[in-house]
């Protein structure tokens, strides 16, 4: 009952959204989106940064902020879906699911906390056209594991790089990244997962959709790209509570994907 809950609240959000017809939309073949939650002091740079690195177009999927950023995103002039709060991972299937409705080629997620590069945007998209992947990962470990092993998060990001890497039989060094290009066919895997009862879960979302995508036999890339440490507020990600639910939850989407 709770995901079919999320689904039509998502659902709505989405609906009204594209009902408004976002003037800001030009009609390329790739959707940028950024999901933002109380990123007051970096959404603007990010969305100017984006803009000066590409011209594709840009959506800012606002999760339910109670700072200032959605007064900063009105001044911005940038077509932005306002989330129902509590709908976690289902902020990246909003932008999955924006993608395919208007039909585009791509869709490219991006943080709105000032972390990824905006410049990594260009090199996913040639690496994924050039490849034909499905999925393209922005990778922090790609050239050597760029974490502290010891650590909770260090520890959760090896050990699930591990665990794809096993189930997929292919190496993947970054499964926890949150930049990424995903073409309409990995998107439209995605958005089916999700309709069955998959992908409910933020902190191993990333995780099971890549098991998924092994099982569907997606072609599933990587590059390297530099995560900067984040200057301002917490990532709702790494919250003392999901932390510890963390292996539960593995185990739970682990098996969701596999199933």
């Amino acid at each position: 009952m709770r995901n079919v809950n999320h689904n039509k609240r998502q659902n709505s959000a989405i609906g009204e959204f594209l009902f408004k017809k976002a003037p800001q939309f030009n009609g390329t073949d790739v959707l940028v989106f950024v999901p933002v939650y109380n990123e007051e002091n970096t959404v603007a740079k990010v969305i100017k940064d984006v803009r000066d690195c590409c011209n594709f177009d840009l959506l800012v999927i606002d999760d339910g902020s109670t700072d200032s950023t959605p007064r900063i995103l009105q001044q911005l002039d940038v077509g932005v879906l306002p989330h129902p709060q509590g709908m976690n991972s289902d902020v990246i299937l909003s932008g999955l699911r924006v993608a395919r409705a208007l039909d585009y080629k791509y869709a490219i997620k991006i943080d709105g906390d000032g972390q990824h590069d905006p410049r990594d945007i260009h090199r996913l998209y040639e690496h994924a056209t050039k490849t034909g992947a499905d999925i393209t990962i922005g990778s922090r470990h790609l050239n050597g594991f760029n974490a502290k092993i010891l650590s909770i998060r260090g520890s959760g990001m090896w050990f699930c790089s591990k665990l794809v890497s096993l189930l997929s039989r292919k190496r993947i060094t970054d499964t926890t990244s949150g930049f990424k290009i995903w073409s309409a066919r990995a998107c439209e895997t995605a958005i089916q997962a999700a309709e069955v009862g998959k992908l409910t879960t933020h902190s191993t979302y990333h995780v099971e959709e890549l098991i998924i995508a092994a099982k569907k036999k997606l072609k599933v890339e990587e590059i390297s790209v530099v995560v900067h440490p984040r200057e301002y507020g917490e990532s709702k990600s790494y919250a003392k509570k999901k932390l510890l639910m963390f292996p539960l939850n593995l185990i739970r989407s682990t098996l969701r994907a596999l199933l």
